[in-house]
Order: C-alpha cells, then structure tokens, then sequence
C-alpha cells in the first residue's frame, strides 16, 4: 500500500511540474562557427557553463549552433578537432548572435586517450602500460607528465592519487620494470612525449570523425557535491526517472540519487559503495567492495541497510536481479541473495589454474617473477541475468564468459575470441550476451543457442568497451569507452556505431543507465561529474538545461 501511496504521489508531482517547465521562459544562444577563412566548422561541440552544471551541442554543416538555455550568464566555449579551443562569457538577455571564429591547431592536449594511444609502439612496454594503468584512467592523465624519466614516475605513482584512493599497490620489482617502460614512452626522450620531441603530424592521429547523428545529441553534465574527491562508479536509473550511483573514493563513500527534476542531489553515506540495481521492492541495492558487502537504499526515507556474506573470501563488485526479485552478486566469487530470508547463497564457478595466453594479466608481467594473480574483487567481473534465469558474469581477465544455472549449479564457459579482457555486460530480448572486450577494443557478441560469437570494431581504433546497456525497444547497444571518452551505440541491424563525445576530458566513463526516454547516463570516474546523454530524438527540446 504505501508503495501505491508512493507512486500515486509521484504521478500527481509529475503533473504539477509540467506547466512550470513548458512555461518557462527559456532564451536561446545560437550563432556560427567558422575557421580564419570563413568557412563553417561542422561538428564544433558547444559548452554552456553556470555553476557545476554545462550543456554541450554542436554545430551542423553550415556551422550554425543553438542552445537552449534558462535565463543567465554562461562561460561559452567551442572546441573541434584540429583548431584551438575559444571561451567568450554569454548573457541570455544580449540580442544576436555569438560567433565563434576558430583558428587551426593540432596539439598533443587536443588528443584522447584513444588517439593518443595511436601515436605509441604496439610492443610489450606500451602494453605493459595499458594493463597497470589504462585499466583505471587514460593515457591522457599519463600525457600530463610527460619529460618524467624512471626516477620521477617512481617517486610520483605511489602518491599519485593524492588520498582519493589507496596508494597503487605494486611490487618494487613491477614498479620499476613499469617506470622504465613510462620513460621510454612518455620520457625526455620519448618520440612524440618528450619536451623538446617533434609533434606528430595529424594525418598520423587516427581520428574518428562525428556522424551526422551526432550532431542533433544534447549532453549535460553535472559535478557531483562531494567534488573532486568523488569518484562515480556506476549509475542506474530508477522508476521515476532519477540517477543513482556510488561515490568512491576514501573522503567520499556515498550512494547518491541525481533527482532529475529539480537536478538536485541526496547523498546517503555507505561504505565502498560500486554498482546498484533497482529492486522488484522499489529498493536501490548496490554492492560494497570491502565489506558489508550490499547495501539497500531506501528511496522514500533514504535508510540505508547493510549485509554481510558470510566467510566471504574478499568483497562484491556487481550485480543483477532474477525474475523472483532475488540479488546476485559478482566478485571474488558469485552469490545469490534472497531478498525475503536475507541470506547469501555462493554458486562455484571453477576456473583454469592459469591465465589464456593472451590474457590482459600477462601483459605487466615481469620476466621471472611469479605468475600473476587473480584481482579478488574483479575475478568475476559483471553480471547479468537472462530471461530464462539463466546467470552470466564475465571473468575479466580469462576473457571468459560463464553461464550459470542456479538450479543444477551447472556452469559453462564461452572463451571470446580476441579478447584480453572483458568487462561489462549485457542481455538483449533475444537472449544475446553483448560483452565489452575491454583490451581487445571491440564490442562482442555471443548467440548462447550456437555458441557463436561476433565481434564489433568501433570507429576509434583504440576504444575500450566498459558498461554495456541494451535498448530492448530499439534493439540498439551502448556502451561506455574509457579510452575514446566517448559514450557510443551500436545498431545490430545496420552495424553502424555512433560515437558521442563526452564534454570533459579524462572522464574515464564506467557502467552507465538508459532511462525511458532513450537517454544514456553516465559516469566520469576522473572528474567528480555525472552526466546524460540526449541522442536528439526528442528534438529541440532537448537542448534545455533543465
């Protein structure tokens, strides 16, 4: 009953609100953005700033741009791929239009990760690199120091976090064998990195132009409260439209709701929170990574309750929900929780003794010192549940996806082709496994009735498929790229990607939501920000701040 009451009030909300958004008096910026020679600047991202929150669209083939915007003053700044950036201060009430004039440039800063990773030697230094550090960020945080020999990234990476996370744990032995390999990539002798280095020309960049598709998106973003000391993990969307996610970080441990509405933040402390799922009892559940190990939240009263597994071997990482509204959990291990005994069930998947050949895990490791192990909380990366309650996780580092059937216990190993590693996924109303091969820099597919697998490669070389979510009423694919800081779909009917950019620089997106109305949220690891993205269906609309 008080879940009817709930919703009731939710719906009546909903409809007294309309009126104030439909009737207020929002004012458009709009203008031209043109190179030195005056000619339009297609694909130009736009980004209106006030407070923590900025609205970015783009500039169509002729070079024109329109925002639409509440009244106010904002910092206005165009960015496109081969030109310097321009910022000029807006007020909404100023007549005409604001052009943008752009000059040609082409630096190593204007670069993503994922460009930037063109520029650098397919051998074992570079993926050396890529497994100890572009598993948590990009090669452009690695860019910021570039000139750093050995010695400095030795007395750099132990603190390189400054308190937001522990301290890398690497052993003296791999420390020094990965700072030799940062020098000798991104050193003072480095081909393009080093201080007195030769830039590289841009037809060496493999840049991915923007789709026409593109260009009718909206993309907000919004800080989170807690500030740079947040690290947002992973969001989901609930009943009523709203964004919840985990804070990470040692000064943050928050599980948060982005009211969508009135854009407004709750946040409710809780220890380690990762990844949520919305319950079948209106519940917000979401693991924690070093114990409790799940959590509940309760929208209406913001409660938050905690659990324990017993005797567990180390902490959870993601989650799913089956039919019955029960829990299960992904980690060192995978458990079932029933939601109405509060009991932890553990399901055994066994696994090879050791790593496939060609495994992420084997990429920073050091000749002669012993075999590389299991990450305890990552072993079994994500989780996902089928329509016939069939359970599936990833196992990150064996490239491996499992099924298991909770009835007989039976499991089942699928090993992806040309997949180092595989992070999230996804289930489709057929039934389809979609999986982000992370190191492998495509999108994969299993049909679980062949056995079949199919793998997709996006129009950035060097993308890194993270959080995968699946549109059930378009059939479409998203996922995140951590290292081409984009937000992308994938239609299987056409096999056409469109790569959306993300605002910022760095975010280091993770698992994102799709909410009802065809919108993907997402999160910026790096950047203490979340943020949605707005495919343009909804048309002009869209580009409102609100």
């Amino acid at each position: 009953m008080q879940a009817l009451i709930r919703n009731i009030l939710w719906a009546f909300l909903a409809v007294i609100c309309v009126p104030a958004t439909l009737t207020a008096s929002d004012a458009d910026i709009h203008g031209v953005v043109t190179d030195t020679a005056g000619k339009p600047v297609r694909g130009a991202m736009i980004k209106a700033t006030a407070g923590g929150k900025t609205v970015a669209r783009f500039t169509q083939a002729d070079g024109h741009y329109e925002i639409t915007l509440p009244p106010g003053s904002y910092t206005l700044t165009v960015e496109a791929y081969g030109f310097a950036s321009k910022q000029k201060t807006v007020e909404t009430t100023q007549a005409g239009e604001t052009n943008f004039s752009l000059t040609p440039k082409f630096g190593l800063t204007h670069l993503t990760s994922a460009e930037l990773e063109t520029l650098l030697p397919d051998d074992p230094p570079t993926r050396f690199i890529t497994a100890a550090c572009v598993t948590c960020h990009s090669f452009g945080n690695i860019r910021r120091r570039s000139g750093y020999t050995a010695s400095a990234w030795q007395s750099f990476i132990p603190v390189m976090t400054l308190g937001r996370l522990p301290a890398p744990d690497f052993t003296p032995v791999t420390l020094a064998a990965l700072c030799q390999a940062l020098e000798k990539d991104f050193g003072p002798s480095a081909r393009y990195f080093g201080p007195d280095s030769d830039p590289p020309k841009p037809e060496q960049v493999k840049h991915a132009d923007l789709s026409n598709e593109v260009l009718n998106a909206t993309i907000r973003e919004y800080t989170v409260p807690t500030g740079p000391d947040s690290m947002p993990h992973s969001i989901l969307i609930d009943a009523h439209g709203d964004a919840w996610f985990g804070e990470r970080g040692l000064r943050a441990n928050k599980i948060t709701r982005f009211e969508v509405g009135p854009e407004k933040f709750d946040e409710y402390p809780a220890p380690h929170p990762h990844t949520g799922v919305l319950g079948k009892d209106g519940l917000i559940w979401m693991t924690l990574t070093n114990g409790p190990d799940l959590a509940s939240v309760d929208p209406a009263t913001g409660k938050v309750t905690t659990y324990n597994i017993p005797n567990r071997k180390s902490g959870t990482h993601t989650l799913a929900m089956d039919s019955a509204g029960n829990i299960w959990c992904s980690g060192s291990s995978v458990w079932k929780f029933d939601v109405k005994r509060k009991e932890f069930k553990e399901y055994n998947v066994p696994l090879p003794a050791t790593f496939p050949e060609n495994s992420v895990k084997n990429w920073d490791q050091v000749p002669g010192q012993p075999p590389a192990h299991l990450d305890p909380n990552g072993t079994f990366y994500d989780i996902k549940v089928d329509s016939t309650d069939k359970v599936w996780v990833s196992v990150f580092a064996y490239g491996e996806l499992v099924r298991i059937d909770p009835v007989t216990e039976e499991t089942k190993a699928y090993h992806a082709p040309d997949s180092p590693s595989i992070r999230g996924l996804e289930v489709d109303a057929q039934d389809n496994v979609w999986f982000g091969s992370f190191n492998g820099n495509s999108l994969g597919k299993l049909d679980p009735r062949t056995g079949t697998f199919t793998m997709y490669h996006p129009p950035t070389r060097f993308a890194m498929p993270y959080g995968i979510a699946a549109d059930k009423k378009t059939g479409k694919i998203w996922f995140a790229d951590l290292n081409g800081n984009n937000i992308s779909r994938f239609d299987p009917n056409t096999g056409e990607f469109t790569e959306f950019p993300i605002p910022s620089d760095n975010a280091a997106p993770r698992f994102i939501g799709l909410d009802s109305k065809g919108r993907v949220w997402f999160t910026e690891w790096m950047n203490g920000k979340i943020g949605v993205v707005d495919p343009g269906e909804a048309g002009k609309q869209s580009s409102s701040m609100r």
